[in-house]
Protein backbone atom coordinates (compact mmCIF):
# COMPACT_ATOMS: atom_id res chain seq x y z
CA UNK A 1 0.00 0.00 0.00
CA UNK A 2 1.14 3.45 -1.11
CA UNK A 3 1.38 6.03 1.99
CA UNK A 4 0.97 9.65 0.96
CA UNK A 5 0.58 12.97 3.93
CA UNK A 6 -2.66 13.81 4.69
CA UNK A 7 -4.20 16.51 6.43
CA UNK A 8 -4.70 15.75 10.10
CA UNK A 9 -8.47 16.67 9.92
CA UNK A 10 -10.96 14.39 9.23
CA UNK A 11 -12.61 13.12 5.55
CA UNK A 12 -16.49 14.57 6.17
CA UNK A 13 -18.92 11.81 4.84
CA UNK A 14 -20.42 11.32 1.78
CA UNK A 15 -22.50 9.11 -0.25
CA UNK A 16 -20.95 5.17 -0.74
CA UNK A 17 -19.39 4.75 -4.22
CA UNK A 18 -19.80 1.75 -6.11
CA UNK A 19 -17.10 -0.92 -5.01
CA UNK A 20 -14.57 -1.82 -7.48
CA UNK A 21 -15.24 -5.27 -7.09
CA UNK A 22 -18.10 -7.56 -5.56
CA UNK A 23 -18.13 -10.95 -5.51
CA UNK A 24 -20.68 -13.24 -7.49
CA UNK A 25 -22.59 -13.57 -3.98
CA UNK A 26 -22.36 -10.20 -3.16
CA UNK A 27 -20.33 -11.18 0.54
CA UNK A 28 -17.26 -9.99 -1.27
CA UNK A 29 -16.52 -5.61 -1.75
CA UNK A 30 -13.47 -4.45 -2.80
CA UNK A 31 -12.78 -0.84 -2.59
CA UNK A 32 -9.72 0.55 -4.34
CA UNK A 33 -8.77 3.95 -2.41
CA UNK A 34 -7.37 5.29 0.16
CA UNK A 35 -9.38 4.03 3.31
CA UNK A 36 -9.40 6.98 5.13
CA UNK A 37 -11.57 8.57 1.58
CA UNK A 38 -13.68 5.28 1.93
CA UNK A 39 -14.09 4.59 5.42
CA UNK A 40 -16.82 7.94 5.89
CA UNK A 41 -18.95 6.58 3.06
CA UNK A 42 -19.39 3.14 4.72
CA UNK A 43 -23.20 2.24 6.72
CA UNK A 44 -22.46 2.91 10.80
CA UNK A 45 -22.35 -0.24 12.59
CA UNK A 46 -22.66 -2.76 9.95
CA UNK A 47 -19.37 -4.47 11.05
CA UNK A 48 -19.22 -7.52 13.38
CA UNK A 49 -14.88 -7.17 13.23
CA UNK A 50 -12.14 -5.58 12.25
CA UNK A 51 -8.99 -7.67 11.02
CA UNK A 52 -6.19 -5.12 9.55
CA UNK A 53 -2.53 -4.86 9.30
CA UNK A 54 -1.35 -1.26 8.05
CA UNK A 55 1.79 -0.27 7.60
CA UNK A 56 4.41 -0.47 10.91
CA UNK A 57 6.35 2.73 9.60
CA UNK A 58 9.67 0.38 9.99
CA UNK A 59 10.72 0.64 6.41
CA UNK A 60 14.41 1.65 5.52
CA UNK A 61 14.31 4.07 2.37
CA UNK A 62 16.55 2.19 -0.08
CA UNK A 63 17.33 -0.25 1.84
CA UNK A 64 17.62 -4.41 0.91
CA UNK A 65 19.99 -7.15 2.32
CA UNK A 66 21.76 -9.31 -0.03
CA UNK A 67 21.96 -12.70 1.22
CA UNK A 68 24.71 -15.30 0.47
CA UNK A 69 24.76 -15.73 -3.13
CA UNK A 70 22.38 -17.75 -4.96
CA UNK A 71 19.76 -17.18 -1.80
CA UNK A 72 18.36 -13.66 -3.12
CA UNK A 73 17.97 -10.94 -1.26
CA UNK A 74 15.48 -9.83 1.51
CA UNK A 75 14.10 -5.76 1.12
CA UNK A 76 13.59 -3.64 3.75
CA UNK A 77 11.95 -0.49 2.47
CA UNK A 78 8.13 -1.98 2.27
CA UNK A 79 6.52 0.92 1.02
CA UNK A 80 6.68 4.39 -0.34
CA UNK A 81 6.35 6.70 2.57
CA UNK A 82 6.95 4.18 5.30
CA UNK A 83 10.05 5.20 6.51
CA UNK A 84 8.16 8.36 8.30
CA UNK A 85 6.63 6.38 11.66
CA UNK A 86 4.91 9.82 12.44
CA UNK A 87 3.22 10.36 9.76
CA UNK A 88 2.32 6.16 8.91
CA UNK A 89 1.30 6.30 13.03
CA UNK A 90 -1.20 9.49 11.98
CA UNK A 91 -3.07 7.80 9.34
CA UNK A 92 -3.33 4.60 10.82
CA UNK A 93 -4.49 6.41 13.62
CA UNK A 94 -6.95 8.14 12.07
CA UNK A 95 -8.02 5.41 10.15
CA UNK A 96 -8.76 3.66 13.41
CA UNK A 97 -10.55 5.89 15.09
CA UNK A 98 -13.03 5.90 11.92
CA UNK A 99 -13.57 2.20 11.69
CA UNK A 100 -15.37 2.71 15.41
CA UNK A 101 -18.28 4.31 13.53
CA UNK A 102 -18.56 1.44 11.08
CA UNK A 103 -18.21 -1.70 14.07
CA UNK A 104 -21.72 -2.58 16.37
CA UNK A 105 -21.84 -2.68 19.70
CA UNK A 106 -20.66 -5.91 19.93
CA UNK A 107 -17.67 -6.21 17.50
CA UNK A 108 -14.09 -6.70 18.16
CA UNK A 109 -10.95 -5.90 16.62
CA UNK A 110 -6.86 -6.99 15.51
CA UNK A 111 -5.02 -4.38 14.44
CA UNK A 112 -1.47 -5.98 13.63
CA UNK A 113 1.12 -3.09 14.43
CA UNK A 114 4.90 -1.59 14.56
CA UNK A 115 6.08 -1.45 18.53
CA UNK A 116 5.83 2.34 17.80
CA UNK A 117 1.84 2.46 17.40
CA UNK A 118 1.16 -0.35 19.37
CA UNK A 119 0.22 2.07 22.84
CA UNK A 120 -1.54 4.57 20.73
CA UNK A 121 -3.81 1.87 19.42
CA UNK A 122 -4.71 0.88 22.55
CA UNK A 123 -5.44 4.19 24.27
CA UNK A 124 -7.75 5.14 21.39
CA UNK A 125 -9.51 1.74 22.01
CA UNK A 126 -9.60 2.28 25.74
CA UNK A 127 -10.91 5.72 25.40
CA UNK A 128 -14.32 4.38 23.40
CA UNK A 129 -14.49 1.87 26.43
CA UNK A 130 -12.97 -1.01 24.52
CA UNK A 131 -11.14 -3.56 27.02
CA UNK A 132 -7.75 -4.46 25.16
CA UNK A 133 -5.45 -7.82 25.29
CA UNK A 134 -1.97 -8.53 22.70
CA UNK A 135 -2.08 -11.12 20.38
CA UNK A 136 1.24 -12.65 19.50
CA UNK A 137 1.96 -14.09 15.93
CA UNK A 138 5.51 -15.89 16.53
CA UNK A 139 6.93 -16.74 13.10
CA UNK A 140 8.46 -20.54 13.26
CA UNK A 141 11.04 -19.88 10.87
CA UNK A 142 11.75 -15.90 11.51
CA UNK A 143 14.25 -14.81 8.51
CA UNK A 144 17.72 -14.04 9.76
CA UNK A 145 18.40 -10.51 10.92
CA UNK A 146 20.50 -7.99 8.53
CA UNK A 147 24.06 -7.61 9.68
CA UNK A 148 24.70 -5.74 12.60
CA UNK A 149 20.43 -5.20 13.28
CA UNK A 150 21.11 -7.18 16.27
CA UNK A 151 17.70 -9.50 16.90
CA UNK A 152 15.72 -11.40 14.01
CA UNK A 153 12.33 -10.32 13.46
CA UNK A 154 10.76 -13.81 15.13
CA UNK A 155 7.41 -12.62 16.47
CA UNK A 156 4.57 -9.08 15.67
CA UNK A 157 2.31 -7.98 18.08
CA UNK A 158 -1.51 -7.14 17.33
CA UNK A 159 -4.00 -4.99 19.90
CA UNK A 160 -7.44 -7.28 20.14
CA UNK A 161 -9.78 -4.83 21.45
CA UNK A 162 -13.05 -6.11 22.29
CA UNK A 163 -16.84 -5.04 24.68
CA UNK A 164 -18.77 -6.99 26.62
CA UNK A 165 -21.32 -9.56 24.48
CA UNK A 166 -18.58 -10.12 22.11
CA UNK A 167 -18.75 -12.80 19.93
CA UNK A 168 -16.14 -14.83 20.45
CA UNK A 169 -15.85 -19.20 19.33
CA UNK A 170 -13.95 -20.71 22.15
CA UNK A 171 -13.51 -23.98 19.94
CA UNK A 172 -11.72 -22.40 17.34
CA UNK A 173 -9.36 -20.11 19.39
CA UNK A 174 -5.88 -21.17 19.87
CA UNK A 175 -5.38 -22.20 23.87
CA UNK A 176 -2.91 -19.27 24.03
CA UNK A 177 -2.39 -15.59 22.65
CA UNK A 178 0.71 -16.59 21.33
CA UNK A 179 -0.33 -17.61 17.65
CA UNK A 180 2.33 -20.04 16.12
CA UNK A 181 2.28 -19.52 12.22
CA UNK A 182 5.73 -19.55 9.42
CA UNK A 183 5.49 -16.62 7.40
CA UNK A 184 5.69 -16.62 3.87
CA UNK A 185 8.83 -16.83 1.65
CA UNK A 186 9.87 -16.47 -1.98
CA UNK A 187 8.71 -19.35 -3.59
CA UNK A 188 6.52 -21.10 -0.85
CA UNK A 189 2.97 -22.20 -1.73
CA UNK A 190 0.71 -19.01 -1.12
CA UNK A 191 3.59 -16.40 -1.46
CA UNK A 192 2.19 -13.38 -3.67
CA UNK A 193 4.07 -10.17 -4.82
CA UNK A 194 3.52 -8.25 -1.60
CA UNK A 195 6.30 -7.94 0.89
CA UNK A 196 4.51 -8.00 4.28
CA UNK A 197 1.97 -10.96 3.80
CA UNK A 198 0.23 -12.55 6.36
CA UNK A 199 0.14 -16.32 6.67
CA UNK A 200 -3.15 -17.35 5.83
CA UNK A 201 -3.93 -19.51 8.52
CA UNK A 202 -3.52 -17.10 11.48
CA UNK A 203 -5.80 -14.53 9.60
CA UNK A 204 -8.39 -17.51 9.07
CA UNK A 205 -8.37 -18.12 12.86
CA UNK A 206 -9.00 -14.31 14.30
CA UNK A 207 -12.12 -14.33 11.70
CA UNK A 208 -13.11 -17.60 12.88
CA UNK A 209 -13.29 -16.13 16.28
CA UNK A 210 -14.54 -13.25 16.53
CA UNK A 211 -16.84 -12.83 13.72
CA UNK A 212 -20.08 -15.15 13.37
CA UNK A 213 -20.99 -17.15 10.47
CA UNK A 214 -22.13 -14.80 7.71
CA UNK A 215 -20.75 -11.45 9.81
CA UNK A 216 -19.23 -8.53 8.30
CA UNK A 217 -15.53 -8.40 8.35
CA UNK A 218 -13.54 -5.52 7.41
CA UNK A 219 -9.60 -4.75 6.56
CA UNK A 220 -9.12 -1.09 5.65
CA UNK A 221 -5.34 -1.75 4.67
CA UNK A 222 -6.54 -4.86 2.70
CA UNK A 223 -2.74 -5.25 0.81
CA UNK A 224 -3.06 -8.85 -1.08
CA UNK A 225 -6.69 -9.90 0.13
CA UNK A 226 -5.57 -12.23 2.86
CA UNK A 227 -8.35 -11.59 5.40
CA UNK A 228 -10.52 -11.52 2.14
CA UNK A 229 -9.76 -15.17 0.90
CA UNK A 230 -9.93 -16.67 5.28
CA UNK A 231 -13.33 -14.93 5.14
CA UNK A 232 -14.56 -16.13 1.79
CA UNK A 233 -13.13 -19.83 3.32
CA UNK A 234 -15.12 -19.36 6.31
CA UNK A 235 -18.42 -18.17 5.64
CA UNK A 236 -17.80 -14.51 6.49
CA UNK A 237 -18.55 -11.41 4.36
CA UNK A 238 -15.52 -9.05 4.09
CA UNK A 239 -15.24 -5.15 2.68
CA UNK A 240 -11.68 -4.65 2.09
CA UNK A 241 -9.85 -1.32 0.95
CA UNK A 242 -6.32 -1.07 -0.69
CA UNK A 243 -4.79 1.99 -2.18
CA UNK A 244 -1.89 0.33 -4.36
CA UNK A 245 -3.19 -0.89 -7.66
CA UNK A 246 -1.00 -3.61 -7.48
CA UNK A 247 -2.19 -4.96 -4.05
CA UNK A 248 -5.62 -4.39 -5.05
CA UNK A 249 -5.45 -6.73 -8.61
CA UNK A 250 -3.59 -9.23 -6.41
CA UNK A 251 -6.14 -9.63 -3.44
CA UNK A 252 -9.38 -9.75 -6.36
CA UNK A 253 -7.33 -12.68 -8.16
CA UNK A 254 -6.78 -14.55 -4.91
CA UNK A 255 -10.61 -13.93 -3.58
CA UNK A 256 -11.47 -15.21 -7.10
CA UNK A 257 -8.88 -18.12 -7.09
CA UNK A 258 -10.61 -19.28 -3.21
CA UNK A 259 -13.86 -18.90 -4.63
CA UNK A 260 -12.83 -21.26 -7.52
CA UNK A 261 -11.38 -24.01 -4.88
CA UNK A 262 -14.71 -23.28 -2.59
CA UNK A 263 -16.67 -24.66 -5.76
CA UNK A 264 -14.69 -27.09 -6.11
CA UNK A 265 -14.82 -28.58 -2.76
CA UNK A 266 -18.87 -28.05 -2.65
CA UNK A 267 -19.49 -29.89 -6.15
Amino acid sequence: MQIEQRATSEVAPCATPAPDYTSPDGAVRLYRGDCLDVLPTLEAGSVDCVVTDPPYGISVKGSVHHRQAGRGSRRLDFFDGDEDWPMVSAIVKRAQVQTLRLVNECASAYWFCGHRVFSDLVRVFEEEGYSTRFIVWSKACPAPPPPGSGWSSGAELCVYAYKPGRYFDGAEAPRSNVIVADSYRHGQPGKVDHPTQKPLGLIQTLAQVSCPPDGLVLDPFMGSGTTGVACVRTGRRFIGVEKEPKYFDIAVKRIERAYEDQALFTQ
